[in-house]
């Protein structure tokens, strides 16, 4: 085999390795991420070391930053918790550079082989995941070791002798050389392993190497840049903070190597010199520093860096319909008024419960932001339980519970029956009954979003005022959708229309309910007349 074919056969073993372990690691890791992060305390650097062990784990910072974004979007996590695990992701992932510094030669044919068996024969899900990663991390150092061996036969042609002197007289050269590669592999961990490969069998000279190394973080940028089209409001700052980081990097550490060869202080490279004496080890050292330095660097200006990327990418409508208004973590010192905030949030579901019936067809996103906050005051409400001063404090917050619920159930009726609405034929008698329907929900919303707002006896009692006179109009409401099916003498019509009047009564039934629960949430203020 000769210098070419051992070369193009080690980078496609590569290449393999790198798809093979990156899959099965990002599937043992995409749960873990969810349960551990989500449940860890909001602290800036315990989420650190989070991401640090995912970074590690799923071997992408691409991948983790993805996931991230979706625990945010789903609400399991806030973007301040968020953004330290998506900066030091990029240091856990250096733990691969080191994997190949080792030389895996006298046992690469056993490793290789056991892990393949393993991945064939292992069928739970998690030990298969595992042992393939296994298999891809061995296939992937077995590449590396061949592409090795194959580049330093090629030194002595002309043509890769001229391709590694325009690096090694042009440094920058050399930077953009190693986000082209990171671009080319998509990975910037693959990229910074194949430059230490080659360094290591001398077809790369150190400080090329250190250049190329330095500029693979910014070869995923345009990865992502594809993968977040179409992004807004906070999932694009999420992406746009780990490039923010990649760009960050590579102009820091461009600026310590330049620095260090001018005048001579040993920063970077002389640190790195006195580790080992070994260039793969140097290399490897030289792409923790590259990634930890910014890390340390970037972190007490996450809170800056999120204000700057809110200005490039504001919240859209939706996000600000899905944040809490009201509730914090700091008003669960005073449950009362952790209580009052509770009701606000509250009322604000109702309002968007309502503004349904405004659309025949509500959006996807108008559906996923009332679940966001509501998801978020349910969390709120449990922690909130147990922190009653009084028996009366802790009958308040049953009753909030209860009423919380049951304006989760109103949601889904008006999802239901706005879903029967939109599915009538917009020219049948039968559409423009619904009309009449959709107005008397819509002034009883009206009014039991007061009602919990204010959460005074007046306000409670025309809300019960309110579902006295709408009973007999709905009634009539009833009377003339039947009436209407009559005069069309459809079946189908029919049957749609008893499922429109059995949504109207659930939803009037629902807030029948609901106001019930509001006179004994009543603000203790007014009740006892202060």
């Amino acid at each position: 085999m000769n210098a070419f074919e051992s070369l193009l056969l080690g980078l496609g073993l590569f290449f393999v390795g790198l798809q093979w372990s990156g899959e099965n690691l990002r599937k043992l890791a995409a749960d873990r991420l969810r349960t551990q992060v989500s449940g860890a305390p909001a602290s800036r650097w315990r989420s650190a070391l989070w991401g640090i062990g995912f970074g590690a784990l799923m071997q992408s910072a691409t991948a983790v930053t993805f996931s991230t974004v979706n625990l945010v979007a789903s609400a399991v996590l806030t973007p301040m918790t968020a953004l330290p695990v998506i900066v030091w992701a990029n240091v856990g992932l250096t733990i691969m550079a080191f994997a190949a510094t080792i030389n895996i030669h006298p046992w690469v044919a056993v490793t290789v082989g056991i892990a393949g068996v393993l991945s064939g024969q292992l069928r739970a899900p998690t030990w298969h995941a595992a042992a393939a990663a296994l298999f891809g991390v061995a296939l992937m150092l077995y590449g590396l070791e061949t592409m090795g061996a194959g580049a330093a036969q090629m030194q002595a042609l002309p043509w890769f002798h001229t391709l590694t002197a325009a690096t090694s007289h042009s440094p920058l050269f050399a930077f953009i050389a190693g986000i082209a590669v990171a671009a080319l592999l998509q990975s910037n961990t693959g990229a910074a392993l194949l430059i230490i490969t080659l360094a290591g069998n001398g077809a790369l000279g150190a400080p090329q190497a250190i250049m190329m190394i330095y500029g693979t973080n910014l070869g995923a940028i345009p990865l992502r840049a594809v993968l977040a089209a179409g992004m807004q409001g906070t999932s694009a700052r999420l992406v746009r903070l780990e490039d923010l980081f990649c760009l960050m990097s590579g102009l820091l550490m461009v600026l310590l190597f330049y620095v260090e060869a001018g005048t001579g202080w040993p920063l970077v490279g002389a640190a790195a010199l006195a580790v080992s004496q070994s260039i793969k080890t140097q290399l490897a050292m030289v792409f923790l520093f590259s990634n930890a330095l910014p890390a340390f660097l970037i972190m007490p200006l996450l809170p800056k860096c999120w204000v700057f990327l809110q200005r490039l990418w504001p919240d859209t409508a939706i996000e600000h319909a899905s944040q809490p208004k009201y509730i914090n973590d700091s008003s669960l010192a005073d449950p009362s008024t952790a209580f009052d905030l509770a009701t606000l949030e509250l009322a604000r579901l109702v309002n968007h419960a309502r503004a349904y019936l405004h659309n025949p067809k509500p959006s996807a996103d108008a559906s996923a932001a009332f679940a966001t906050l509501s998801d978020e005051l349910g969390r709120f409400l449990t922690r909130l339980s147990g922190q009653a001063d009084d028996a009366a404090m802790l009958e308040r917050q049953h009753l909030l519970h209860e009423a919380f619920t049951l304006v989760r159930y109103i949601e889904q009726s008006i999802l239901e029956f706005c879903a029967t609405v939109a599915a009538l034929p917009a020219s049948s008698s039968l559409r423009r009954a619904a009309g009449q329907l959709t107005a008397i929900i819509d002034s009883l919303l009206v009014q039991a979003g007061r009602a919990i707002h204010g959460r005074t006896p007046v306000d409670i009692d025309v809300l019960y005022n309110a579902l006295s006179v709408h009973a007999s109009v709905l009634d009539k409401a009833r009377a003339l959708c039947l009436d209407a099916v009559t005069a069309e003498k459809a079946v189908t019509l029919r049957i749609e229309a008893q499922t429109l009047i059995d949504d109207a009564e659930r939803i009037v039934w629902l807030t029948h309910r609901l106001a019930k629960l509001l006179h004994g949430m009543a603000s203790p203020t007014v009740q006892n007349g202060v």
